[in-house]
């Protein structure tokens, strides 16, 4: 399937267009796979705005532009940037809610893997 060309957009800025280069090399190695984030902050259990997120992340984004379910991607990136508020005890449950809720991560990153 196509992507929708009238989803919501962005303005358009100039130091954030991808140069031809840039473009044919994230093709050539993401072929017709779009992906979207969900990063919950690990200080807490969710709510229901997180369950929202989720959905939308996990699905109605991905509806939106007409992308075939097989070419859908969704990464669980826990943003563990305060480290003062985040636990174990939260990060699992999170990840207990997720499976519950039925949603698959293509992938599972940490915001703390890129910093020293």
């Amino acid at each position: 399937s196509s992507v929708n060309n009238k989803a919501l957009k962005g303005r358009e800025l100039d130091w954030a267009i991808n140069s031809p280069e840039l473009m044919k090399a994230h093709q050539a190695t993401n072929g017709s796979i779009i992906r979207t984030r969900f990063p919950p902050e690990p200080n807490g259990y969710l709510h229901i705005g997180h369950a929202k997120s989720m959905n939308m992340n996990f699905s109605l984004a991905f509806e939106k532009l007409n992308v075939d379910p097989t070419n859908r991607r969704t990464i669980f990136r826990y943003d563990d940037t305060n480290p003062d508020a985040e636990s174990e005890e939260y990060i699992d449950s999170i990840r207990r809610d997720l499976e519950w809720l039925g949603w698959e991560p293509e992938r599972t990153t940490y915001s703390s893997e890129n910093f020293e």
